[in-house]
């Protein structure tokens, strides 16, 4: 402060207004008591958004974080039912600030506080105002009685700034301190919970020279951490990307083992790699239920407004059938029998698990990874090749896969790739990866809407919607194979393999300075 700003200051626990009496008049107001439930995703994106969403006496409230506060309210509205995503709130307002944090998360409860605020002011020998406080205290249980933050604020009145500076300096003097942990982060502390940043892409701490098995293990590892974090959100289905997520994990986990063999013994691997799988498999149906349903807008605006009526039952199908598939799902998580297959695979990679030699496991990890992503690039290049506007669906999905493969090798091994030449293979791959997506889903969705057509023997109308959208789903599978064609000749063209060449044959660099 010391000028036209207002300022924080936290104080002693045992400092309060009546230490400003020797100087002013104070003069209290009534205290004001409210319960302040904070909001926030399993992402923190209100958090690192630099916002807080609260909800006390049945309104919902979106500021902006200063210092750890709530500060300036951006928009309010009123709680009428449950509030878990962005679309769930009433007010177009609210629904367009919230969007870009939230995305396709759901909001939880990270913690809660009473806030007890007493308002004063001070007047002078003359009896003017010359000064007003906020002398605030933040309390957590439910009632109140642990007492974790003290804090006053200052505001300056115009003409009398410079008794808000004396203000201040004495508060300072008695104790209070200018900097410090706002009430928000006091009371996350206190809940356990720390904001932090999510990826599914952690540093592993690789070197060029680690041993092919010790980077290994720790990758899995990591992985491993981030799918045993999503379980509790998966379990209480708070939203769709808790499963998303999951399922990456372990289908990333199970890569590593095929593209980087020969680190742990065969037999061993291959037993990881099933009990991988079978526990992915657990949740297919429900992942193909949650990206139908996902796409229920997407998919009512393709057809003219007369059909979409007719597809609606189809829906409440899907709906009804992902209540019983969560159901399942979180029962077999839960079984002793898929705890101990995640437990079996957990000790198998654990740092202290002892495994027979292998021929790959003391093998520098950095020039084998290289030569592992050359290699498959050069599949893919060669697999490009044939693709054109007859190329049967299986063969495209095929190169979808690979492509999936050779991602994943650059993601695992990312930090001993020379950033720049990186970030540029990667984002031709996401382009063609995107373009090879788009052509896979509208193909599968096809296949699965006419499945549902012949087990349902739905009514004409209710055919002639899933034929109508049948119908343009093949069309955008079509232009998503000339996106396709295009997106090769990015990927698979002389620069991108020079570039592949020389980032990661073995002499590559200096074969390429020779020419």
């Amino acid at each position: 402060m010391y000028g036209k700003e207002s300022v924080r200051l936290t104080l002693p626990g045992d400092l309060g207004p009546e230490c400003l009496r020797e100087e002013w008049d104070v003069e209290f107001h009534p205290q004001e008591s409210r319960t302040l439930t904070f909001w926030d995703t399993f992402e923190w994106g209100l958090w690192f958004g630099g916002h807080v969403l609260y909800s006390s006496d049945g309104v919902y409230r979106l500021c902006v974080r200063e210092d750890g506060w709530p500060g300036a309210t951006v928009c309010e509205e009123r709680a009428g039912g449950g509030r878990r995503f962005w679309h769930d709130f009433g007010t177009g307002v609210m629904r367009t600030a919230l969007r870009g944090m939230l995305g396709l998360r759901g909001l939880a409860p990270v913690a809660e506080g009473i806030f007890r605020l007493r308002r004063c002011d001070l007047r002078n020998e003359t009896g003017k105002i010359v000064c007003r406080l906020e002398w605030s205290t933040v309390s957590s249980g439910t009632r109140g009685e642990d007492a974790l933050l003290h804090s006053c604020r200052v505001m300056p009145l115009v003409g009398y700034e410079a008794e808000a500076v004396r203000v201040a300096e004495l508060l300072i003097r008695r104790g209070a301190r200018t900097s410090g942990d706002g009430p928000v982060a006091a009371l996350l502390r206190l809940a356990g919970r720390v904001p932090r940043k999510y990826t599914l892409r952690p540093v592993f701490g690789l070197e060029t020279d680690t041993p092919a098995r010790e980077a290994v293990g720790r990758i899995v590892r990591s992985i491993l951490e981030i799918a045993e974090g999503n379980v509790p959100g998966l379990l209480e289905d708070l939203d769709t990307e808790f499963l998303h997520d999951y399922r990456i994990c372990l289908r990333k986990v199970r890569s590593v083992l095929s593209l980087v063999k020969g680190v742990y013994p065969a037999g061993e691997t291959a037993r990881m790699r099933t009990i991988l799988g079978d526990l992915a498999r657990q949740t297919n149906r429900l992942r193909d239920l949650d990206v139908y349903l996902l796409a229920r807008d997407e998919y009512l605006g393709l057809l003219p407004p007369a059909l979409r009526p007719a597809l609606d039952g189809m829906f409440a199908d899907f709906s009804a059938e992902r209540e019983r598939e969560v159901r399942r799902m979180a029962a077999k998580l839960r079984s002793a029998s898929t705890r101990r297959l995640l437990r079996e695979v957990e000790e198998f990679f654990s740092a202290s698990a002892l495994h027979e030699p292998t021929e790959a496991a003391d093998l520098p990890v950095g020039p084998l990874a290289f030569r592992r992503i050359y290699r498959r690039y050069r599949k893919i290049r060669g697999m490009a090749a044939g693709i054109g506007a007859e190329t049967p669906d299986e063969a495209v999905h095929r190169l979808r896969i690979e492509c999936k493969k050779l991602r994943y090798l650059m993601e695992f091994f990312d930090e001993l790739i020379p950033r720049e030449e990186g970030a540029r293979m990667l984002g031709l791959l996401r382009r063609l990866q995107n373009r090879l997506g788009e052509f896979n889903d509208a193909l599968v969705q096809q296949k699965s809407l006419m499945s549902y057509g012949e087990r349902k023997r739905p009514g004409s109308q209710a055919a002639l919607g899933v034929g109508g959208l049948v119908a343009v789903l093949y069309r955008r599978q079509q232009e998503a194979r000339g996106q396709i064609e295009k997106a090769l000749e990015g990927f698979c063209g002389g620069a991108t393999a020079a570039l592949f060449r020389r980032t990661f044959k073995p002499g590559g660099a200096s074969a390429a300075q020779q020419t």
